[in-house]
């Protein structure tokens, strides 16, 4: 009888397993935030106006992924201004990753000039901790890594979309990375929402 009840398990994990259904390709929509309140500690002229100072800049991005290859660009529009704030400087960045080549190609905007970067993905060396939160309606499990020897990054990622990627160039998680935080820069960038869609060739 034991036998028997334990087949049965067996066989409902498997076929619940089965049934989870896995993302290769979709938009997600991020939403990044820094604390102004923390960026501004300690400057005595800001401080004067912190009242009037939101604690959040909010800004959108999109992250198109599909094959191993993620695009990561300017989404909707805020319209909530940061009084004495210029806008997020990093807006009309374009950053492309073929994950399976292991390099990016970044669009940046430097005053009036634009530049095209090219590198290798940067390597992190991620921690998986026993720990969960829910992203997006994802349940995403948490892992922390440093890079430039001291840049302590919190992320959390979830298995069930396959491509490893993730905001800006963060990837190299078993799965599609949804969170990210890093403490010392006061930032933080989590997915709001996911769209089944076919991103198109040209944009990636």
């Amino acid at each position: 009888m034991k036998k028997v009840l334990l087949l049965i398990l067996i066989l409902a994990g498997v076929t619940a397993k089965s049934q989870t259904q896995f993302i290769t390709q979709g938009k997600i929509e991020f939403e990044k935030k820094l604390n102004l309140h923390k960026e501004i500690e300690g400057d005595s002229w800001f401080n004067n106006f912190k009242d009037k100072i939101p604690k959040f800049q909010t800004s959108y991005y999109n992250l198109y992924f599909k094959d191993g290859k993620t695009l990561y660009e300017k989404g909707r529009d805020n319209d909530e201004k940061v009084p004495f704030w210029g806008d997020d400087r990093a807006l009309d960045d374009v950053i492309f990753s073929d994950l399976d080549q292991g390099i990016f190609s970044k669009k940046q905007k430097v005053y009036e000039e634009k530049f095209l970067l090219t590198d290798s993905i940067r390597k992190i060396d991620w921690r998986i901790i026993n720990e969960t939160r829910d992203i997006a309606g994802f349940e995403c499990r948490k892992a922390v890594g440093t890079i430039l020897d001291s840049l302590y990054i919190i992320a959390f990622y979830t298995d069930q979309i396959t491509v490893s990627g993730g905001p800006l160039s963060y990837t190299n998680l078993p799965g599609m990375i949804l969170g990210i935080a890093i403490p010392r820069l006061n930032l933080t960038i989590m997915a709001t929402r996911l769209e089944l869609l076919d991103p198109k060739n040209e944009k990636l």
